[in-house]
């Protein structure tokens, strides 16, 4: 017997992997939706742990092939906080125990509860990307303490939790989850993440030109670019040095705001993980994109995230 143990999740295989078959789908007992938890034999699993709650860290209610959720763990884990998740069973429908529904009125997922703060609970992603960055205070390195760049990360963060996440979703819904085959909704939902990415591409395309023009104004004014440029330089140095500029201008990540990485460019990257489920390819049609979410991908607290591991 293989005794090897699965990975709790790695988003894109996640989804490839799921079909809705009979026993997964919830049964109707003419009075609504029946419940499996109500069930005289059922256990409440939220309930139960929500009677030995941790007493430090955060809680995170999530499930395996949820991007939203693992938004959040990408979050908790860069910003270092000390968390634990609870995946919810859809098929049993325990989204909608009552206590879990106590604590999120939508019964969707992710949901946090913030056990240093009188087991306060957050719902909804964007809301608990914003709270924890301010949790973290001023000086998060994924946020701003000035409002001005608050107002412009937070523009970044709603259109990925209105516009992008929800088109993608659709789209997945439409190709793997609707009981019928509809192309002109499947159509028209990856019609429209192409064009959220498009908005994406644009904005880091621009970004990466800023970028190379302060590099040519620094290079012509003969202030080096850095002290490894300069130490190559030889007999024909301006034309190394270009050469050296030509291969480093795509290698270089740029990031939405500020010229650094923040919340506004993480909350993208587990949506960006699956989207080639819909059949679009980052990498051949949006090559900054691609890059940008190549880079995210290769942090550890990311990757960490995403292969379901908790805090250090």
């Amino acid at each position: 017997m293989n005794t090897e143990k699965k990975p709790i999740s790695h988003l894109s295989s996640a989804l490839a992997n799921i079909r809705l078959t009979q026993q997964q789908q919830p049964t109707n007992t003419g009075n609504g939706l029946s419940n499996p938890l109500t069930s005289p034999q059922a256990v409440d699993r939220v309930a139960q742990y929500r009677e030995n709650l941790p007493t430090e860290g955060i809680s995170l209610f999530s499930h395996r092939s949820a991007p939203n959720g693992f938004k959040i763990a990408v979050i908790l884990s860069e910003l270092n906080i000390k968390y634990k998740t609870f995946y919810l069973d859809f098929a049993k429908n325990e989204q909608r125990s009552p206590y879990y529904a106590e604590i999120n009125p939508n019964a969707r997922v992710p949901t946090i509860i913030d056990h240093d703060n009188n087991d306060h609970a957050v719902w909804e992603s964007g809301a608990i990307v914003i709270y924890l960055c301010q949790r973290s205070g001023i000086d998060s390195p994924l946020w701003s303490d000035d409002f001005i760049e608050q107002s412009s990360i937070n523009s970044w963060l709603f259109y990925q939790a209105s516009g992008h996440a929800p088109m993608i979703g659709q789209a997945l819904h439409f190709r793997y989850f609707h009981t019928q085959v509809i192309p002109s909704a499947i159509e028209r939902y990856t019609h429209e993440v192409r064009r959220v990415y498009a908005v994406i591409e644009m904005r880091l395309a621009e970004n990466r030109e800023a970028m190379n023009a302060e590099r040519a104004t620094s290079t012509m004014g003969n202030t080096p670019i850095d002290c490894s440029m300069s130490s190559m330089q030889s007999d024909n140095g301006k034309d190394q040095l270009i050469g050296d500029s030509d291969r480093d201008y795509f290698d270089t990540p740029v990031w939405l705001f500020g010229g650094r990485i923040t919340v506004a460019d993480l909350s993208f990257v587990t949506w960006n993980h699956v989207v080639d489920r819909i059949g679009i390819s980052l990498e051949n049609e949006f090559p900054e994109v691609y890059r940008w979410t190549k880079h995210m991908l290769e942090r550890p607290r990311v990757s960490r995230a995403l292969a379901g591991l908790e805090s250090d």
